[in-house]
């Protein structure tokens, strides 16, 4: 079982504070790298102006070779060489180029964004995703063991459960602060302080263990 939240109102609030600060710099991280990609992605227009300048060079060598009038010995293949030469050595070449630039923009650009964006969302994100998973997970725990005792009606029993766990695992100040004879309200079977800090800790409301209450039954009238 998982619950998200605590019962009790001043740690809720900690923690839907805490999740929105924690969202709010993975946003802000994410939002930063964002921009990095797009001002990087700018620089496409160098390799687009590349790849037309080499279109339009080929272009006009197209429009050239077509122009070559045919049928002249030795001139007219003379012309369809050179012509064929300049595009080769000029117009795909920058045509090529302007398609490589643009390649390595857009790689340079993705690059940057994950290396400026990635390491402070992960710096904060992985710590206290896993944190607040084990903090779900333990109250939705704590919420099963409360129901099912208080459905079983064996409430009694758990405050004693929940007693003794206080004593095993709280801190000296927190036990301290929940009782001031720990020992004695063992030995005498007084474990309500004690299960009710137990309760607080998981992030529970101690009267979520209440006894149930018994229905009230008429009064015997007799005749």
């Amino acid at each position: 079982m998982i619950k998200l939240y605590p019962d009790r109102t001043v740690p809720a609030l900690l923690r839907v504070l805490a999740d929105l600060v924690t969202i709010s710099w993975a946003v802000a991280w994410g939002v930063l790298g964002w921009l990095i990609y797009k001002t990087v992605m700018g620089l496409e227009v160098i390799a687009d102006g590349l790849t037309n300048t080499g279109m339009t060079f080929n272009s006009w060598i197209t429009s050239f070779r077509n122009a070559i009038p045919g049928g002249i010995p030795g001139v007219t293949q003379f012309l369809i060489n050179v012509a064929d030469t300049l595009r080769k050595y000029s117009g795909d070449p920058l045509v090529a180029g302007g398609h490589q630039v643009h390649d390595a923009i857009i790689k340079l650009a993705i690059v940057l964004a994950l290396l400026v964006a990635l390491p402070p969302i992960l710096l904060v994100l992985l710590p206290y995703g896993g944190w607040r998973w084990r903090d779900m997970r333990e109250t939705g725990a704590a919420l099963a063991f409360v129901r099912i005792a208080s459905i079983t009606g064996r409430a009694e029993q758990a405050r004693a459960v929940l007693a003794y766990r206080a004593v095993s695992t709280l801190s000296f100040r927190a036990l301290m602060s929940a009782s001031t004879d720990p020992v004695g309200d063992i030995a005498e079977r007084r474990y309500d302080r004690l299960a009710d800090a137990m309760l607080k800790r998981a992030g529970l409301d101690p009267g979520r263990l209440a006894p149930p209450q018994l229905p009230e039954l008429p009064p015997h009238r007799h005749r």
